[in-house]
């Protein structure tokens, strides 16, 4: 009797797992599918962007804002540029005060922390 007891509850036990690993299995693919959807319907968003979206923008130098005059430039104006903390736009300052007037844009070359790099990403900003 009681082994008939243990075996009608142990069935009573599988038969639940059963229903029940099946009823996640459903749900899970369920969510799957959602899933699924919301990412066809993002790359279906992206294909149907233009080609060129990128070569559409606005250049960033036409947005760049005003030219700097390096020669008559404060601390605060050369911060302005990219690339320009406060002790690189004191430093420029210093280098003015100390040996004149700069001749060129290039000749910002000769100020400690500033190279080629930065003279062309600032080139349209800076000004004689």
């Amino acid at each position: 009797m009681m082994i008939r007891i243990f075996y009608s509850a142990l069935c009573a036990l599988l038969t639940s797992l059963l229903f029940s690993s099946s009823l996640y299995a459903q749900a899970f693919d369920q969510q799957y599918q959602a899933w699924k959807s919301q990412q066809q319907a993002h790359d279906a968003r992206l294909q149907s962007s233009h080609s060129n979206y990128y070569l559409a923008k606005p250049s960033l130098q036409a947005n760049a804002g005003p030219k700097v005059n390096i020669n008559t430039a404060t601390a605060k104006d050369l911060q302005q540029l990219h690339g320009v903390g406060e002790k690189k736009a004191l430093s420029i300052v210093e280098y003015r005060q100390q040996y004149g007037r700069f001749n060129s844009v290039d000749d910002l070359q000769k100020v400690k922390g500033i190279g080629p790099k930065f003279i062309e990403k600032n080139r349209h900003r800076l000004a004689i």
